[in-house]
């Protein structure tokens, strides 16, 4: 018998994907106003093109996972499960990092995103335990007689 992924791991995949590219967007192309106007950062400091190199810097990653998540949504769900598996742990290591080296969100680290990342984190936790759950209840309906 062959495994049967979730159609709805796609659909959140793909949306997911989409935002992402969005996300990338904002953190490229519009990064300064995003930065002084949207997350309140001093970008007239010593460290203001830092700032913006490291935005930056994020906003390819945000084009890499969604090109990922799209991809990945329309050609490989298995793949999209995984990858949705590892993005709340790559987020878990990154708060690891910053709580280690004292870089909490403090000052000027408080950026109006984190409340839509907690969601998006979110979203990803429910969905693989959903297909988990549902690949389960597959797999035992397949063994009943």
């Amino acid at each position: 018998m062959t495994r049967q992924y979730p159609a709805f791991v796609s659909v959140v995949a793909f949306a997911l994907g989409c935002l992402d590219l969005l996300r990338g967007v904002s953190h490229t192309l519009l990064s300064s106003y995003a930065a002084s106007d949207v997350a309140g950062l001093d970008l007239t400091g010593p460290t203001g093109l830092d700032q913006l190199v490291l935005m930056n810097a994020f906003g390819a990653a945000n084009f890499l996972s969604g090109a990922a998540l799209i991809y990945l949504s329309l050609r490989d769900r298995l793949g999209a499960l995984l990858f949705l598996a590892v993005i709340p742990c790559a987020y878990l290591m990154a708060g690891i990092g910053l709580r280690v080296n004292g870089a909490d969100l403090a000052g000027q680290g408080v950026f109006p995103g984190q409340y839509m990342m907690a969601g998006y984190i979110s979203l990803c936790i429910i969905t693989v335990f959903a297909a988990l759950r549902a690949m389960r209840r597959q797999t035992r309906g397949a063994l009943s007689f």
